[in-house]
C-alpha cells in the first residue's frame, strides 16, 4: 500500500527555473492609473513654446500651458466646414476640431534658420530632406505631425519668420 501512495505524486517538473507564480499577472488597476496621473509637464528653458507638446491635446487638458506660452486670447472665429474654429492669442494662433488642437502657428520674434526654429518649438533639429518652395520650407508627416510649414523671409532667403504645424488636416477627416 505505501508504493500506491508514492506512486500517484505529481512528477516533478521538467523545465528547471520555471517559477511556481505567473510571471505576468494582471496589474492591479489602481497602479497603472496612479503612474499616468502623476506625471507633470515641464517645458524646457531653451524652448519658447513647445508645439510638440501643445499639438494634438485636448483644449481643456492644456488651457493652463497655453496661456503660459501664446499669452492672452484676443479673439476667436468659427471656420467654414469641418475646420472648427481659431483662437488667436498674443504670441501666436491655434485651431481646435472636436474640442482638440490641431493647427498652431507661430511668427517668430527675429528670423532664424529652420533648424533653430525647429529647436526653439520644441522639435529635434532637422537637416534632412525638406520640401523647398519660393515662400516656405515644408516638412510632411514626422514627429506625429502630417505638415510642418516653415515660412520663408524672402524667395531666396534661408531664414525664416514663422513655424506652423499641423497635426491633421482637417479636409483628410471628412
Amino acid at each position: 500500500m505505501c508504493l500506491l501512495s508514492f506512486g500517484c505524486d505529481p512528477p516533478q517538473p521538467v523545465l528547471s527555473g520555471i517559477p511556481d507564480q505567473a510571471i505576468l499577472s494582471e496589474a492591479k488597476p489602481d497602479e497603472n492609473i496612479g503612474s499616468k496621473a502623476s506625471r507633470v509637464y515641464i517645458k524646457a528653458a531653451d524652448i519658447d513654446i513647445d508645439i510638440r507638446h501643445l499639438g494634438g491635446k485636448t483644449l481643456h487638458l492644456v488651457q493652463v500651458e497655453l496661456h503660459e506660452q501664446l499669452g492672452k486670447r484676443l479673439s476667436t472665429r468659427v471656420l467654414n466646414g469641418n475646420r472648427g474654429e481659431e483662437h488667436q492669442f498674443t504670441r501666436g494662433r491655434i485651431r481646435i476640431s472636436g474640442g482638440v488642437i490641431y493647427m498652431i502657428s507661430v511668427p517668430l520674434n527675429a528670423p532664424l534658420y529652420r533648424r533653430e526654429a525647429l529647436q526653439l518649438m520644441g522639435f529635434p533639429p532637422h537637416t534632412g530632406g525638406v520640401i523647398r518652395t519660393s515662400r516656405e520650407y515644408r516638412i510632411n508627416n514626422a514627429w506625429d505631425f502630417r505638415r510642418i510649414r516653415l515660412k520663408r523671409v524672402d524667395r531666396d532667403a534661408e531664414k525664416v519668420t514663422e513655424v506652423e504645424a499641423w497635426r491633421w488636416l482637417p479636409r483628410e477627416r471628412q
